[in-house]
């Protein structure tokens, strides 16, 4: 079911330059969720981008349990971009992906559909007289769990589908970013103390790095041989709560280990550097290591307090974007920007990168509308195309 994307005579994927820029600039609609879609589409429009980023939470997905329901469905999406001169660029899966992945609670229940029966069930539980222990206020039940999986499992196929068929309309692939979660709590491991012990009183005690890896792939497998069916990619943004954190050590550790699962070619990464800088990882760095892993790219900007602050860079138990916090998302290109614009894109330019670049927007000081304008004028400035040879050498006499 997959399809053949136009190629230059080289063969590799053809090249669709933006309408002000070398790359084709789009906007991530999750965090413009609170906007009436058809508002957001004039907006982004008008301003001039060349698509969007879908947020698969807010999609009909029920439409695309099936490959007829999910043609039809991706249809009429693309005729909703197409008469602005815009395509749909990607796919997002980030909620479901974090459900699926990570070990059931009540955070990653509020990721569910509230139309879901996980959340029903939840709801019948606590109507019963239950409640969460005191010790772990974020429980769920093991029934609740499961409904919860089955759910996040049931919409990622149906954004696979989505994604095929909107890959075939545009003639592009169609990439699904998202989160994988951390399966066995191994995101609470990431401060070694205590300490992991290996055996206990004489039993050994798996390894919960490589179980964390295991689990993924059995979760997600299905979902991939689906993508690789349909001819799409998912890709995972590398983050803190992630199983690949937002640096180059565990990001090797995920893709060695879903190559080696008999995932090479489908699963990858969707790059953002937003993450990387904070932590101190370049994320010049990362696409020169991971470049040919890299099918989709977010640019979303990032300050990070070189000096001293109140919150240090583990936010102090604040919520992300508090002011005291040692670092927090801005408009991506202005001068609080850790990351450079101009160094992504070149360094996407020399590894080959054609896809589209999606700005990310969220920046809790400014307002969205002008940010994204903001945004989108700063990345044009930055994405130069790239250099067609070598400038000494026309210098002959």
């Amino acid at each position: 079911m997959g399809f053949a994307q136009t190629v230059d005579s080289e063969g590799k994927p053809a090249h669709r330059p933006g309408k002000g820029s070398y790359h084709q600039i789009g906007l991530v609609r999750g965090q413009f969720g609170g906007v009436p879609e058809a508002e957001w589409i004039k907006f982004i429009a008008g301003a001039g981008f060349d698509g969007w980023e879908e947020a698969s939470w807010e999609l009909d997905l029920r439409r695309c349990d099936t490959d007829a329901g999910a043609a039809e469905y991706a249809k009429e999406r693309v005729a909703l971009a197409k008469p602005h001169g815009m395509e749909i660029f990607t796919v997002a899966t980030h909620l479901q992906g974090q459900v699926l992945g990570d070990e059931p609670s009540a955070k990653t229940l509020n990721f569910c559909s509230g139309k879901g029966e996980a959340k029903a069930a939840y709801k019948a539980w606590r109507a019963a007289g239950n409640n969460p222990p005191r010790t772990d206020p974020f429980f769920v039940p093991a029934e609740v769990g499961k409904l919860m999986h089955a759910e996040a499992k049931k919409d990622l196929l149906a954004a696979t589908r989505y994604a095929g068929h909107l890959s075939k309309l545009q003639n592009r692939k169609v990439a699904l970013p998202g989160f994988v979660g951390s399966p066995a709590n191994c995101w609470s491991h990431w401060f070694l103390f205590p300490p992991l012990p290996s055996s206990m009183e004489g039993y050994d005690i798996p390894d919960v790095w490589k179980v964390s890896l295991e689990l993924i792939a059995e979760r997600f497998g299905d979902v991939w041989k689906l993508c690789k069916e349909y001819g799409v990619t998912f890709d995972l943004e590398c983050h803190p709560s992630e199983r690949a954190m937002g640096d180059l050590e565990s990001a090797g550790d995920y893709i060695s280990f879903m190559n080696n699962a008999g995932f090479e070619g489908t699963v990858g990464f969707n790059l953002d550097g937003s993450h990387m800088e904070w932590q101190n990882v370049s994320v010049i760095q990362f696409i020169r290591e991971y470049g040919k892993y890299i099918h989709c790219a977010h640019v979303k900007g990032v300050q990070v307090e070189r000096e001293h602050c109140r919150g240090g860079l583990l936010g102090g138990h604040r919520w992300m974007g508090h002011w005291t916090n040692g670092w927090k998302f801005v408009t991506p290109g202005t001068a609080r920007d850790a990351n450079s614009l101009e160094e992504i894109f070149i360094e996407l330019n020399r590894v080959g990168f054609e896809g589209a670049v999606s700005i990310e927007w969220e920046d809790n000081d400014a307002d969205k509308f002008s940010g994204a304008k903001a945004a989108l004028a700063n990345c044009r400035k930055a994405d130069l195309p790239p250099s067609w040879g070598k400038h000494d050498d026309a210098l002959k006499g």
